[in-house]
């Protein structure tokens, strides 16, 4: 079956969820396939993403509408130099992690989501054809960060209720767009699932 490019996939889920590991996984099995497909992520390994890493293992966080603001940055350079030519070139996108990790994640920090979602959309950032949601309890999100941690401290945003409201913003978020996948399930079930979902909804004879 052939598909129809360019296909912007996008994949979400609080930390632990399973979506790195997938996104990548079918990143490569698509590229096996002779399809241009193209691997993303944010934060980035840019100037800003790596601000933002930076953030995110220090020891005290700025508030939320901080956070925005170097998100934003990092996805506009983003989305300039990776997004938009991958588009042009009717490439095969997987992105782990986009604008929808800001609505959920600094919505949870105190911020409206609506807010979030509407100033990427009004900077006229590119929406996905399909975002993933992997959703998971918050509790076994956390038991397999602290398994594939050997037991080390969880980062600022790997605690139970924070990450509870994380998952609650997320799946209030989910229109038509989304496909949820519950990511308690095996991973090759997961994965078939999300190739099976990409093959109906973007095949051509």
């Amino acid at each position: 079956m052939r598909l129809a490019l360019p296909l912007f996939l996008v994949f979400e889920g609080i930390d632990g969820c399973g979506k790195s590991t997938l996104c990548a996984r079918l990143h490569e099995h698509y590229a096996g396939e002779s399809l241009p497909a193209v691997l993303l992520r944010e934060p980035t390994d840019g100037i800003w993403g790596r601000k933002i890493r930076d953030m995110l293992q220090g020891p005290e966080l700025p508030d939320a509408a901080e956070q925005v603001r170097l998100f934003l940055m990092d996805r506009e350079h983003d989305v300039e130099n990776n997004i938009l030519p991958a588009i042009r070139h009717k490439r095969m996108i997987f992105m782990d992690r986009y604008f929808y990790s800001n609505a959920a994640y600094q919505g949870a920090g105190g911020m409206s989501p609506e807010d979030i979602l509407q100033e990427n959309l009004g900077r006229g950032f590119p929406l996905p054809h399909r975002v993933y949601l992997l959703d998971l309890p918050p509790q076994a999100a956390l038991d397999r960060v602290s398994a594939r941690q050997g037991g080390s401290k969880h980062d600022l945003f790997e605690k139970t209720e924070f990450l509870q409201r994380v998952r609650d913003h997320y799946l209030a978020m989910a229109d038509d767009r989304f496909c949820v996948i519950d990511a308690r399930g095996p991973v090759e079930d997961i994965f078939n699932a999300v190739c099976a979902d990409i093959e109906r909804e973007f095949g051509t004879k």
